[in-house]
């Protein structure tokens, strides 16, 4: 094998399942990564994929190679790792992954500050809904609204983000009080899709989605606040997303969100994202 790039397109392939999925995570075209896949075979002389439909199934020769495959990703990622953690100058890129509503209310303008601040320093903001892998440096930092977060990182909490059932000005005059199942049943609910699954709200939700009236799904908070601008339905949201919805009240079951930021421990001598986090620390805690 004369190519590391051969094993990141299969690799990316085989996690993702699909020559899209793959595309979406290397950030390449279909035609290449279709390309570096059927050259890598032809080089090994196996098929590494069953295609089915859309779908690239892993063969018993792709298994194997995946197995090996992770153990030179988890090496290369961290010499990476080591060698952007010992920079120490005050100049160059920094990636930072935040959720929707971070992204684009919070975020913009400390960027801009500290843009002004360290003009050497150019800041890559990544609004995205999924968990970027800080280990593979997908992202140098991450802020991230999780109760529990992954063991391997490091950082500190920021603060709690409340939830609480959010509509637009034509249902209520004014907060109603605390709302139980019973009563939310009787007005049009926005329920979520595929990632917003994952959240302990939304799981209440799911669990008596057979006892309410749900008249739209949206797969992400700002999609989800953007339809209740729109009268719709309720909105059980995060306050970072509901700016132009009216509060109307926690649900009976209070939920609130852990914010944390982040970052990989092989990153944080990294002069620029030691800076960086240390600003974002003293503007966003309370």
């Amino acid at each position: 094998m004369d190519n590391w790039d051969d094993l990141r397109y299969f690799q990316a392939v085989a996690e993702a399942g699909s020559l899209n999925g793959a595309c979406k995570k290397l950030g390449v075209n279909h035609s290449t990564v279709f390309r570096r896949v059927k050259g890598l075979e032809e080089k090994l002389g196996v098929r590494l994929f069953e295609r089915r439909d859309a779908r690239y199934i892993l063969t018993g020769a792709g298994e194997a190679l995946l197995g090996r495959t992770g153990q030179v990703a988890s090496a290369i990622d961290e010499v990476d790792r080591l060698i952007v953690g010992g920079d120490q100058a005050l100049e160059g890129t920094i990636r930072i992954t935040a959720p929707d509503g971070f992204a684009y209310y919070y975020l913009p303008p400390l960027i801009a500050e500290f843009g002004a601040l360290y003009p050497g320093i150019e800041i890559q903001l990544l609004a995205n809904s999924d968990d970027l892998n800080l280990s593979r440096l997908e992202a140098d930092i991450a802020l991230r609204v999780t109760s529990n977060p992954p063991e391997h990182l490091v950082g500190r909490k920021l603060w709690s983000m409340p939830w609480n059932l959010y509509g637009s000005p034509q249902f209520f005059s004014g907060s109603i009080g605390r709302f139980g199942i019973k009563q939310l049943a009787s007005y049009p609910l926005l329920g979520p899709e595929r990632n917003l699954l994952r959240l302990k709200p939304m799981q209440w939700l799911e669990k008596h989605v057979d006892k309410l009236n749900i008249s739209a799904r949206a797969n992400t908070l700002m999609g989800m606040a953007a339809l209740a601008r729109s009268g719709i339905g309720l909105a059980l949201l995060p306050a970072d997303v509901a700016e132009g919805l009216q509060e109307l009240g926690p649900t009976e079951r209070r939920f609130e969100s852990g914010i944390w930021l982040l970052t990989h421990p092989d990153l944080r001598s990294n002069a620029r994202v030691r800076t960086f986090m240390q600003f974002l620390t003293e503007r966003l805690m309370p």
